[in-house]
C-alpha cells in the first residue's frame, strides 16, 4: 500500500502532548531494561554482540526474519509556497518509488536511492536547487546510518560534490571517521572516486533560492525483509546561514539514528534544536522503552515546540509496524510504501 499526507494547517498529528520525556532514561541497555539499580545506559550500552545475551539475540533473529519491508520518504518540513505543494509532493513520491524499487537490495540501498533522487529535484532543499548561505553559495550536508552495526557517515559544507549522499556513504564504508567537512571532505571524495561538479550546477534559480525559507532537509528511513534498518538524509541547510554552519543532518543522534534492535528515525527543521536535544537518539531510546512509532513521532515534535519553540518534523520506522510521521509546520510532503 502506498500513502502520503500533508497537514494544511501545519499542526502535528497529536491527540495531546505525550509526556514521554521526563529526563534521560536510566538503567537500560540496547537489549532492554536491566534490574533496578543498574548502571546508566550511557555506560552499559555497547555493541550488539557485547550488550545482548544469546537468548535475546535469538529472539531478535526470529523477529527480524519475519520483518515486513517499509519505506518512508519526506521532502522537508517548512513553509511551502502554495504553487509548489503538489510539485514537491510529486517529487517525494518519485523518490519513494525509486527507493522502493531497491528494497530487495536492502534497507540501506532503498534509503540511499530515495535521497539520491531528491538531490536532483530542484524544488527540494538538497543538491541541485538548494538554498544559499549568506555569501550566496550552496553548501551541502548529508548523512547515512545503518542499524545492524551502528555504522554512520556524514559530510558537511560541500560545494563541489555532485551527490553528497554518495560521499556520506563512502565515509561510512571507510570507517575511520564519522563526519568530514569542507575541503577535507572534497579531497576525500576525489580520492574515492565520488562524482564531483562545478558549484554552479547547484544554482538553478538564484532569485528563488535566495528566498527559499524553511529548513527543508530531505530524508528516507527504510526497513527490509531481514529486519535491517537504515536512514539517509541530505540538505542545503537554512537560507542565509553563516558560511561553515553545520546542521543536524550529518550528525548521528541529532538528525539521524538507526538501530536494528529498536528503530530508525530522521528529522527536518531547525537543526540547532535537533542538536541541542539530541533528538534522534532520544527518539530511538523511547522506541526501546516500548513506545509506538506514532507516539514517538508526536512526542518528538511536541518536545521541539515545548522545549525550544522550534519547528520541524520527523519520520520513524520501528522494528515492527508501519512508518509514522509528524510535523508542526505548514507542510511536510512525505510518502510511504509498505
Amino acid at each position: 500500500m502506498f500513502c502520503c499526507r500533508e497537514d494544511p494547517k501545519g499542526v502535528a498529528k497529536t491527540t495531546g502532548e505525550p509526556s514521554w520525556r521526563e529526563g534521560f532514561p536510566r538503567g537500560v541497555t540496547r537489549c532492554g531494561r536491566p534490574p533496578a539499580g543498574a548502571e546508566s545506559f550511557l555506560s552499559t550500552a555497547g555493541s550488539p554482540s557485547a550488550a545482548c545475551s544469546s537468548a535475546a539475540k535469538t529472539g531478535l533473529a526470529r523477529s527480524l526474519s519475519s520483518a515486513r519491508p517499509a519505506l518512508i520518504v519526506h521532502g522537508g518540513a517548512g513553509p511551502v509556497p502554495e504553487n509548489e505543494r503538489e510539485l514537491r509532493q510529486a517529487a517525494v513520491e518519485r523518490a519513494r518509488d525509486a527507493g522502493w524499487a531497491e528494497i530487495g537490495s536492502g534497507a540501506l540501498a532503498a534509503a540511499l536511492a530515495a535521497v539520491r533522487l531528491m538531490e536532483d529535484e530542484p524544488l527540494l532543499n538538497a543538491g541541485i536547487g538548494a538554498c544559499l548561505n549568506a555569501d550566496g553559495v550552496v553548501e551541502l550536508d548529508a548523512g547515512v546510518m545503518e542499524g545492524a552495526e551502528l555504522r554512520a557517515g556524514g559530510v558537511a559544507g560541500l560545494k563541489d560534490v555532485r551527490h553528497p549522499i554518495d560521499l556520506a556513504l563512502e565515509v561510512m564504508r571507510d570507517g575511520r571517521h564519522v563526519l568530514l567537512a569542507g575541503d577535507g571532505a572534497s579531497r576525500f571524495a576525489r580520492e574515492h572516486g565520488v562524482e564531483m561538479a562545478d558549484p554552479s550546477i547547484f544554482i538553478t534559480d538564484r532569485k528563488r533560492q535566495e528566498l527559499l525559507h524553511g529548513a527543508d532537509t530531505v530524508g528516507a528511513v527504510a526497513r527490509d525483509s531481514d529486519g535491517h534498518l537504515a536512514v539517509a538524509v541530505s540538505t542545503g541547510g537554512i537560507n542565509g546561514k553563516l558560511p561553515g554552519r553545520i546542521g543536524d543532518s550529518p550528525i548521528p543522534g541529532a538528525g539521524i539514528y538507526a538501530d536494528d534492535l529498536f528503530g530508525a528515525v530522521c528529522g527536518t527543521g531547525k537543526g540547532e534544536a535537533f542538536i541541542r536535544l539530541g533528538l534522534a537518539r532520544l527518539m530511538v531510546v523511547e522506541l526501546q522503552h516500548g513506545m509506538s512509532a506514532a507516539v514517538v513521532a508526536r512526542g518528538a515534535v511536541a518536545l521541539l515546540g515545548k522545549a525550544l519553540k522550534a519547528s520541524g518534523g520527523v519520520i520513524v520506522i520501528g522494528r515492527e509496524g508501519a512508518p509514522e510521521a509528524a510535523f508542526n509546520t505548514a507542510a511536510m510532503p512525505f510518502a510511504v510504501a509498505i
